[in-house]
């Protein structure tokens, strides 16, 4: 791996803020100081590109629009092979381990293996997109149960295309994106309840696509239609927004994609494929930082190609169609590179978050 010269500029402004920008050949972080929640302003770490995997096909460790991310117990990383109806497993490092699934409606077979999420026993769930369902399997692949079928009742999904797992109750949420509203199951995919509609005012959606929680089980969701995030209590209760569109720190490409939320209550959004970034912030809206190529690949303005010529799409640290992002134990961001048909893992730059009083 070439070794890369940074360069970190920092300029103070007449307001209590502080910017942080840190530049590399392939990658450019903005780390933009925001008001914390708690005593102080909080800077977010700078990310680093370390490596990458995946490369178009239908192979071992090959992929056809990769879609999400997430990891077991053990670290292994399981990605959702989207367009060839599969899942795959790897070490941390990338190292294939496994594969499972074809393209059909039986029980373990996908049609558009959208989302994937891992409970504390390693069960892997997937969204089963055009069967509308949810399908549960170990962590070998075989297959355990599967949950819902299309319809508008509750329990029934149409086209669902996120799952995620609250982590201290285990409850299930799901984005049921084409009926427009979130339901939500016990951990033995007993339903709860659910709330939504389709519409633009506070608490209705515009196909939500993607889910989250912070610490305090709040549900952070974003949709494919409307820019920014909602937010809602456990029971659905809405709390807040942000968001608009556009391109600059805080505005959001649309349609937009996927979100994380790491133990520090820091969300990472997927910026949409004109706006090829992760932009990440406080639990407030306020952004603490991006990672990604904020270049127009179309003119090439803003670029910088640390690859020598071209494509400016594939060069390290940059994005073509990102779609997820995720969080490991050790802090380390794995990001779903959909149009380059790879995944790329970035480490942070320094070792923890900044507090600047």
């Amino acid at each position: 791996m070439h070794k890369k010269k940074y360069f970190i500029l920092v300029i103070p402004m007449l307001v209590p803020y502080l910017a942080f920008f840190a530049i590399d050949g392939s990658l450019v972080s903005a780390a933009a100081s925001a008001q914390n929640t708690t005593a102080g302003k909080e800077v977010q770490t700078k990310y680093t590109f370390i490596e990458k995997w995946g490369s178009f096909g239908t192979g071992p460790g090959q992929f056809n629009r990769p879609h999400d991310v997430t990891f077991d117990s053990s670290g292994n990383v399981y990605v959702t092979d989207r367009d060839n109806n599969r899942v795959q497993k790897f070490t941390p490092n990338g190292t294939f381990i496994k594969t499972w699934g074809s393209k059909g409606s039986k029980d373990g077979q996908f049609s558009i293996p959208y989302s994937l999420a891992i409970d504390k026993s390693d069960n892997i769930y997937v969204a089963d997109r055009e069967n509308s369902r949810i399908q549960k399997f170990d962590n070998n692949g075989n297959f355990i149960a599967k949950y819902g079928t299309d319809g508008k009742g509750d329990g029934q999904f149409h086209r669902p295309e996120d799952v995620r797992i609250e982590p201290h109750t285990g409850d299930i949420c799901v984005t049921d994106t084409y009926n427009n509203r979130i339901e939500r199951f016990d951990k033995n995919f007993t339903f709860i309840t659910k709330w939504g509609s389709k519409g633009s005012a506070n608490g209705q959606f515009q196909l939500p696509h993607a889910i989250g929680f912070d610490s305090k089980g709040n549900v952070y969701v974003d949709e494919l239609e409307r820019p920014g995030v909602q937010v809602f209590d456990s029971d659905g209760k809405f709390l807040r927004k942000w968001g608009s569109v556009g391109t600059a720190d805080g505005q959001f490409s649309l349609p937009q994609e996927h979100l994380w939320i790491d133990s520090k209550d820091h969300l990472y959004l997927v910026d949409g494929a004109p706006n090829p970034r992760i932009q990440i912030f406080d639990p407030n809206g306020n952004v603490l930082g991006e990672v990604g190529s904020p270049c127009k690949m179309s003119t090439g303005e803003g670029c910088v190609d640390p690859d020598g010529p071209g494509p400016l799409s594939l060069g390290d640290g940059q994005f073509s169609k990102p779609e997820h992002v995720a969080i490991n134990s050790e802090g380390k961001m794995y990001v779903v590179d959909r149009g380059n048909h790879r995944i790329q893992v970035f480490a942070p730059s320094n070792g923890t978050t900044e507090k600047i009083e």
